[in-house]
């Protein structure tokens, strides 16, 4: 389990950089073994797979998080969007596809977190 929770963070900070770092810094303290979770199931091997690019994969997790209403791990998500090559217009296309499925309300908040984050990273 440590290899890949070892891997899993490798993967992570490659993804996210300093950016995830700082997200993850608060869950690593105060709530490792959930950390540890995330890092070895989630990053040290669904997110390793090969099936489907890394674009895609964060196209789902996008989609997903903001049909769930999820928008606190969309920050990261973005940064690693970006990081993996796609561009703020290409995730503001994500944004705007999912309008008609999921509603307005949900795709603004969505885009707001957008623009905080862009602004944190500049």
């Amino acid at each position: 389990m440590e290899s890949s929770v070892n891997s899993g963070l490798k993967h992570f900070t490659n993804l996210s950089g300093d950016y995830g770092n700082k997200q993850l810094a608060p869950i690593k303290e105060h709530f490792p073994e959930l950390a540890e979770y995330i890092m070895g199931n989630a990053y040290g091997d669904i997110f390793q797979r090969t099936t489907i690019g890394a674009d895609w994969k964060e196209i789902a997790v996008i989609s997903a998080l903001i049909t769930m209403g999820q928008y606190e791990q969309l920050g990261v998500h973005y940064v690693m969007a970006l990081r993996v090559g796609m561009t703020v217009d290409q995730i503001k296309g994500i944004l705007l596809h999912l309008v008609p499925a999921i509603g307005a309300p949900r795709v603004i908040s969505a885009f707001n977190v957008l623009l905080a984050t862009l602004e944190e990273i500049k």
